[in-house]
């Protein structure tokens, strides 16, 4: 039998670094929301034990499967006490890999929720599966329940949020190069941090012109590091549908940028642009 779950890619519509740890990581205050391009993940009882890797961003995974998030977390879950059945897992990989869309901690994510649909937790027991994600990465909780939601702290501290605009549509673009978010924190400036920053107020209906106004903090460290992120955002800036778009900024740690809009169409038409100049991009909505 399959269990299966879409891994959706993880946009920052807003990032911004309050200060440096004690422990040397950063807090930070960001907007997330979720695309409906996504990865998928399939967990099948009646297959080999093992991890095999589809799609078109899959070569990358393959070369140290060992290695991959998601085995770390079948051993996490194990190690937690958890006792599912044995299973095989295959990941079909459509998100670009290290490129500031969260693609592996949507796949961890998905993987868990699998897991607790085929062992048919309790509400508790799945509650208690879901609370390993902070432990394997700081980007796995807010992965879990797909959809707008605020981080804070190191990340791992996530709650709902609304957006005032109820039908966005989004281009995805990545430049083509990979970039490691350790490397960016690691030439993060304190210039560059938000340190007067105030979290987003509480039950607030938020108006997305405000969330995008904030930016992203790790944009300059990261054109610094890939100054290719600087020629797709200037591109998508510069498009012929630039009027028709709410805004443009870069995701994450980079180097994948994003664009909305309240037209399909015209987020079609940036990316056909975006393509034509090279780039990767795909046309897709945010969820709600």
């Amino acid at each position: 039998m399959d269990w299966n779950s879409p891994a959706p890619a993880k946009i920052n519509l807003s990032l911004n670094i309050t200060g440096r740890r004690a422990d040397g990581y950063h807090d930070l205050i960001s907007f997330a929301a979720f695309t409906s391009y996504a990865d998928k993940v399939t967990i099948s009882d009646d297959k080999p034990t093992g991890l095999t890797i589809s799609g078109p961003f899959a070569a990358e995974l393959q070369k140290n499967l060992q290695d991959n998030l998601i085995n770390k977390t079948r051993n996490a879950v194990l190690a937690a006490g958890f006792r599912p059945q044995p299973h095989h897992i295959h990941l079909e990989k459509y998100i670009p890999v290290s490129s500031g869309l969260g693609g592996g901690s949507s796949d961890v994510a998905a993987y868990l929720r699998c897991l607790a649909d085929m062992m048919e937790l309790s509400l508790s027991e799945k509650q208690r599966l879901f609370c390993l994600a902070g432990n394997i990465g700081s980007d796995v909780p807010v992965c879990i329940r797909p959809g707008y939601q605020i981080m804070q702290g190191d990340g791992t501290d996530v709650r709902p949020a609304k957006v005032k605009e109820k039908h966005l549509y989004c281009a995805l673009a990545n430049p083509g190069n990979p970039v490691l978010t350790a490397t960016i924190f690691d030439t993060l400036h304190p210039e560059d941090y938000s340190s007067n920053l105030i979290s987003f107020p509480e039950q607030d209906t938020l108006k997305l012109k405000d969330i995008l106004a904030l930016g992203n903090d790790l944009y300059k460290p990261a054109i610094r590091i890939c100054p290719q992120i600087a020629t797709l955002i200037h591109q998508m800036k510069n498009s012929s549908v630039t009027e028709r778009l709410l805004g443009v900024g870069m995701s994450g740690s980079g180097a994948s940028c994003f664009a909305l809009s309240t037209s399909k169409n015209i987020v079609s038409q940036l990316c056909q642009e975006l393509n034509a100049f090279g780039f990767w991009a795909v046309a897709t909505s945010l969820i709600k």
